[in-house]
C-alpha cells in the first residue's frame, strides 16, 4: 500500500512541475523560411491561428545570427511561440548557395525540432514560397513533400538525414526542391547536391528519380517514369517495387545492380502489350535507358566533386586506413562504375523478365 502511494505523490510532484500550455495560448509555428540578405537572416514563420478566420498566418523578421531569430518574433506575437511542431523547413537557393553551416548547427543542438522535419529549397524568394502556402491547409505543404518522397519521384529526405550526411563523412548532403508554377502553384522540381555546405549542383526531375532508386529503402522505392523510346515515341510506365545493391569490390571498381519490377502504362503504337517480342524490346530499351543514364549521372556527381549517393561510406566501411580528403582528391574521381539494370515487366498478366 505505501507503495501506490509513493507512486501516486510522485505523479501529483511531476505533474505539477510541468509548464500548462494551452492551445489557444500559444503559436505554434509549423513551418520555417530562411533567406539572407548580405549579413542578415530573413526568416518567415508560419502558425495556426485558433483565434482567427485565417488558419494560417505568417510571422516576418531579420536578424544577425542564426540562433537570435526567435527574437525579433517574439516581440511581434502577443503569445508564447513554439517550435516543437516544426514539420517544414524552406531555405531559398541563394541561402543555400552561401552556406548550411548556420544551420545544421543550429539544427543539431536544438532538443525541440523534430528529427522528421523536412528541408527543402526554394527557387523562390522563401517569403513567395510561404505566403502561398497561407492559402492551404495547414501542414499542407509537408504533407506535399512527404507524398512525393513516399509515392512519387522525389529521394526521401528528413533533418536526420541530412545531419548525418552533413557531419558524417563519404557522403553529400542534397535536398528536395521546391519551385512555383506560372499559375501560382507549388511542386517539387528535382533535386540540389551540396559541396560541403555549399550547393553545388541541380539536378532535373529524372536525374532525382535516379538518385532515389539508388539511395531509397526498398518499400520506397516506386513512382513513375516516361522516356522516348527508339521510334521517338513516349513509354510510360510504374514502378511497383525494386532492389539495388552497391558492392565496393576494388579500391577503383564499383558495382551496381538494380533490379525492377514495372507496369506499363502506355506504349508506342507500333508495339502490342500481347505480343512477346515486342515486350522483350522494351524491356531491353528501358535496361539501356536507365544504365545509360545512371553511368551519366554518376559521371557527373564525379566531374562536380560530390558523392550524394555515398559511395565514400562503403569505401570507409572495407578500408581500415581510410583518409576522407585522399579520397575526394585520388580515389573518388578514378572510380570505374559498372551498371547493371534488370526489368520485370509486368503488364495485363503478361510478365517479361527474369523472375
Amino acid at each position: 500500500m505505501k507503495m501506490y502511494v509513493s507512486i501516486l505523490l510522485v505523479s501529483f510532484l511531476l505533474s505539477g512541475c510541468a509548464k500548462r500550455e494551452i492551445i489557444d495560448q500559444i503559436k505554434i509555428v509549423q513551418s520555417l523560411g530562411f533567406d539572407v540578405q548580405g549579413d542578415t537572416f530573413k526568416v518567415s514563420a508560419s502558425y495556426a491561428s485558433y483565434q482567427k478566420k485565417k488558419r494560417l498566418r505568417l510571422m516576418i523578421a531579420e536578424a544577425q545570427t542564426f540562433s537570435g531569430i526567435w527574437i525579433p518574433h517574439n516581440k511581434q506575437s502577443d503569445d508564447h511561440i513554439v517550435s516543437g511542431q516544426v514539420r517544414t523547413l524552406v531555405i531559398s537557393e541563394k541561402f543555400a548557395r552561401k552556406s548550411i553551416q548556420d544551420l545544421a548547427s543550429s539544427l543539431l543542438r536544438d532538443p525541440v525540432m523534430s528529427n522528421n522535419a523536412t528541408i527543402v529549397i526554394s527557387k523562390q524568394e522563401v517569403n513567395t514560397i510561404m505566403s502561398e502556402t497561407l492559402n492551404n491547409p495547414p501542414f499542407d505543404l509537408t504533407d506535399q513533400i512527404n507524398q512525393n518522397m513516399k509515392n512519387g519521384n522525389t529521394p526521401f529526405s528528413n533533418v536526420h538525414l541530412v545531419l548525418d550526411q552533413y557531419y558524417g563523412e563519404g557522403q553529400d548532403v542534397y535536398l528536395p526542391i521546391l519551385n512555383q508554377d506560372k499559375n501560382g502553384l507549388i511542386r517539387l522540381d528535382g533535386v540540389g547536391v551540396f559541396k560541403e555546405d555549399k550547393l553545388c549542383l541541380l539536378l532535373n526531375d529524372k536525374e532525382s528519380f535516379i538518385l532515389k532508386l539508388l539511395k531509397d529503402k526498398t518499400k520506397t522505392m516506386t513512382g513513375a517514369y516516361e522516356f522516348l523510346g527508339r521510334e521517338n515515341e513516349p513509354i510510360y510506365f510504374k514502378i511497383l517495387h525494386g532492389k539495388k545493391n552497391i558492392t565496393n569490390e576494388q579500391n577503383d571498381s564499383v558495382v551496381i545492380s538494380l533490379k525492377l519490377h514495372i507496369q506499363l502504362r502506355e506504349l508506342p503504337k507500333t508495339k502490342s502489350s500481347v505480343s512477346k517480342s515486342d515486350l522483350l524490346e522494351l524491356k531491353h530499351d528501358i535496361e539501356q535507358h536507365f544504365t545509360s543514364g545512371i553511368s551519366d549521372m554518376l559521371k557527373k556527381f564525379q566531374m562536380n566533386a560530390v558523392d550524394p549517393i555515398g559511395f565514400g561510406e562503403i569505401y570507409r566501411s572495407n578500408n581500415r586506413n581510410w583518409n576522407e580528403q585522399e579520397y575526394k582528391t585520388k580515389t573518388y574521381p578514378n572510380i570505374k562504375f559498372e551498371v547493371n539494370t534488370e526489368i520485370n515487366i509486368s503488364h495485363s498478366g503478361v510478365g517479361i523478365g527474369a523472375e
